[in-house]
């Protein structure tokens, strides 16, 4: 079910620069950029806390047996590399946390850098986004202008927004025990757990809609029936005219989108919306195995403004944003073609 998960490049034909990454947890930096300000006041404290080597399942199990929560209790904005340095916020009932516990966190490698307070309960996709500072290494140091090449063509079209191999799981076999979870073939007690395998599989089924695009020219152009999605309100809209939103496509300030089946995704139309269900169709598979998800859109492409490149003793070091749920290794992967 691999296939690298469906990916493919949008830069074929500019050579990548190899090198390696996460030699060192500290090769790889993640910090995640809130959605919005807390307002130190309520009943849920938030904890922004940095880990090292750690997945984010295993940090969730950790603040559950030192805080004496459920799962559904501590609250994630997304999910975070597991061989990494990385920051982010979680949220736990205010009425739980106790300075004994929070120094216990501490012994098990789990930095405290905020503690700060809200009224709501931190929900996946409470994020901006993420910033990322990444070294590369390699000792070709023609590889900075390699590497700004491919920036600047991605930069024009847009990164082909794939998931991520890290989405699939360790051992790459998530999607197909998601599979199985939707299809009643496996049964899962964790709530967290059974949503995480579901969601493996939707999000497969999302790269191949994307290669399929890309494979046929339309990463960058518009299709009758497109649900376009407007890159700075988030705003998304039919399209039944493509020739005349094509040039705001043109400009990345729109961008198709594609499926993450489940009951409220809006259906693409027409000519898009044939082709999704093509995709659907060849692993076997009808929108009514998807009825228990919820289902959304996902754009196709994100644009790539904050990035700057510079040259290190190690190495080649990238600093860049990307939006929520968009993958630094999948823009790694553009630059190193190293797999």
């Amino acid at each position: 079910m691999n296939d690298d998960f469906g990916r493919t490049y949008l830069t074929t034909d500019l050579p990548g620069i190899g090198g390696r990454i996460k030699e060192t947890a500290e090769d790889f930096i993640v910090e995640e950029i809130p959605l919005y300000r807390l307002s130190d006041q309520g009943t849920f404290t938030f904890l922004l806390v940095e880990k090292t080597n750690l997945s984010t399942l295993d940090l969730v199990r950790r603040i559950r047996k030192h805080f004496g929560l459920s799962d559904d209790q501590v609250g994630l904005a997304g999910w975070k590399d597991k061989h990494a340095v990385t920051r982010q916020w979680v949220s736990i009932p205010r009425e739980q946390v106790r300075k004994d516990r929070l120094e216990q966190l501490s012994k098990e490698g789990i930095r405290i850098l905020q503690e700060r307070h809200h009224s709501n309960k931190l929900r996946t996709g409470h994020l901006l986004g993420n910033h990322f500072s990444v070294l590369i290494r390699t000792q070709d140091h023609a590889g900075e202008k390699q590497a700004r090449n491919i920036i600047e063509r991605l930069q024009t079209d847009g990164l082909p927004n794939y998931y991520g191999r890290q989405r699939f799981g360790s051992g790459g076999d998530n999607p197909e025990k998601g599979l199985a979870v939707l299809l009643g073939k496996l049964r899962v007690r964790s709530v967290r757990e059974r949503k995480l395998l579901a969601s493996a599989y939707t999000s497969l089924l999302f790269n191949y809609t994307l290669r399929a695009r890309m494979e046929r020219g339309f990463l960058c152009r518009l299709l009758p029936g497109d649900i376009a999605k407007k890159h700075d309100t988030g705003g998304v809209f039919l399209v039944s005219d493509p020739a005349a939103e094509q040039p705001r496509a043109d400009r990345l300030e729109i961008s198709a989108t594609g499926p993450i089946w489940g009951k409220k995704m809006k259906r693409a139309r027409d000519a898009a919306g044939i082709l999704e269900e093509e995709v659907l169709s060849s692993q076997g598979l009808t929108p009514e195995v998807f009825r228990k998800q919820p289902g959304s859109r996902r754009p196709l492409r994100v644009p790539l403004k904050e990035i700057a490149v510079k040259q290190e003793p190690g190495g080649l070091r990238l600093e860049f944003f990307l939006p929520k749920g968009s993958y630094a290794t999948v823009l790694l992967d553009e630059i190193m073609k190293a797999g």
